[in-house]
């Protein structure tokens, strides 16, 4: 008995990653974290999303893709 409820909690968490896993998919970017970045940039099929920064300067640059 307790190796069918095994099996059948594996199948459960398999059934549930296999509808999270293409979300991430195909974005152009690495992961996603936290709720603020919900947001999901896409870039054009071989370019990748550079994420904003500051230079040295103070001069704030906006993300891009590249």
């Amino acid at each position: 008995m307790r190796r069918l409820a095994a099996i059948a909690t594996i199948a459960f968490a398999a059934s549930l990653s296999a509808f999270a896993a293409p979300a991430y998919a195909g974005h152009g970017h690495g992961s996603m974290m936290g709720q603020s970045m919900s947001m999901k940039h896409r870039c054009p099929p071989g370019q990748h999303w550079v994420k904003g920064y500051h230079k040295k300067n103070g001069q704030k640059i906006k993300g891009y893709c590249r």
